[in-house]
């Protein structure tokens, strides 16, 4: 199953993504949780209007997608109600102040701390898979 890389970022008053790997393909929504809900079937238009020689392999099977963001704020807003700037800032162990500054657009964090930013969400989210109850 093919992976398709989903390129997130601010889009004036919502968000905008595109997908690397299907050119010319860009969609822009009012929120994330719209981009999403919508994105399957707009690559599927966009395929289906491809002619043949356009057409690559993977095209013809299932694939999934892999949300990056380009940015701190449009994270925050992907995952609004799950995730907020203070959680956020616990997950990773980042300072609160300096979290909201980074959700708001204010200042924006070196790649040393998205990494740091990003490997504190895989962590939580793996910890969260592995959460069960003893139904005895």
């Amino acid at each position: 199953m093919k992976k398709l890389k989903v390129v997130v970022c601010k889009a004036n008053k919502g968000v905008s993504a595109h997908l690397p790997e299907l050119d010319g393909y860009v969609i822009a929504r009012d929120t994330v949780e719209k981009l999403k809900k919508d994105l399957k079937e707009g690559v599927q238009f966009h395929i289906e209007g491809l002619y043949e020689e356009e057409k690559q392999e993977w095209m013809n099977s299932d694939y999934i997608f892999e949300y990056k963001f380009k940015d701190i704020p449009t994270l925050v807003e992907a995952y609004n109600g799950f995730i907020n700037q203070s959680s956020l800032a616990r997950i990773v162990g980042i300072n609160e102040g300096q979290m909201r500054q980074y959700a708001s657009g204010v200042k924006h964090p070196t790649k040393k701390t998205l990494k740091r930013i990003e490997d504190g969400v895989k962590q939580y989210a793996g910890e969260l898979q592995s959460v069960a109850f003893d139904y005895a």
